[in-house]
């Protein structure tokens, strides 16, 4: 009965949750559909093994952007969202307040080059947005992360330089650094971005872990008509998976 509660509230929040677009189409233009995102494997509603390896595949078709079958979708701009819960009756409350469209900082990463150097969680050619998101905080922090992003720094993190980005604006590169530092201090979410890998679960915590879940999220955000800006339109596609 549990699951079959949570099923409802996931097609509820999904539905409500997919992106509408500031555009308003007229008889001159075609409206735009949201991608099509699937999460292939796992299915929804299997179950997970305590420390053990689950791994993901994602595909992704939209009408103007392509198909993920033909290599046609920006790998990077496609994300799978991890998240764990002690307990599932967390989920449906996270679901309202997580429905609709990434927030701008995500969006811009999505559509840049951080993910080529950066992980949530793990270290890169970089440091995970994690280890950024525990070492500064404040306005201050704020400033000088956006002007290293646009400038290109080294020596914070080791030897490896990280590239400027001059063709970002300080308002882009603060929403970025924004994401990161607001977005990666909960170690029950994670993100990895691709159609296809693996993530480690957590160890079995002690006393009772019957109710345990994680809710995995996979988006993609089409780059929308053309000649039409702001028609983009966001797909996703949620599962569960309970503990075994």
């Amino acid at each position: 009965m549990r699951w079959k509660l949570l099923s409802s509230v996931l097609v509820s929040v999904i539905l409500a949750g997919t992106a509408i677009s500031a555009f308003t189409p007229s008889r001159h233009h075609q409206e735009n559909q949201p991608p099509s995102v699937k999460i292939n494997i796992p299915g929804d509603h299997g179950e997970f093994q305590w420390d053990g390896l689950i791994n993901y595949s994602i595909s992704v078709t939209d009408k103007e952007d392509g198909s993920s079958s033909f290599e046609e979708i920006p790998t990077h701009e496609v994300l799978l969202k991890v998240v764990y819960f002690p307990d599932s009756t967390a989920i449906k409350k996270y679901l309202r307040a997580n429905a609709g469209n990434d927030p701008q900082g995500l969006s811009l990463i999505k559509t840049s080059d951080c993910f080529n150097c950066h992980a949530a969680a793990s270290k890169l050619i970089g440091p995970s947005f994690q280890l950024i998101a525990a070492k500064y905080s404040g306005t201050a922090s704020v400033e000088a992360l956006a002007g290293k992003l646009i400038k290109g720094s080294t020596g914070t993190w080791g030897n490896v330089p990280m590239p400027p980005h001059p063709n970002l604006s300080v308002a882009d590169a603060k929403a970025i650094v924004l994401w990161i530092l607001n977005h990666n201090r909960d170690p029950d979410a994670t993100f990895y971005p691709g159609l296809q890998g693996a993530f480690r679960s957590r160890q079995k915590p002690s006393g009772d872990a019957s109710k345990a879940v994680y809710l995995l999220t996979a988006s993609y955000t089409d780059h929308g008509l053309k000649a039409a800006p702001g028609t983009a339109k966001k797909g996703t596609h949620t599962i569960l998976l309970r503990a075994r």
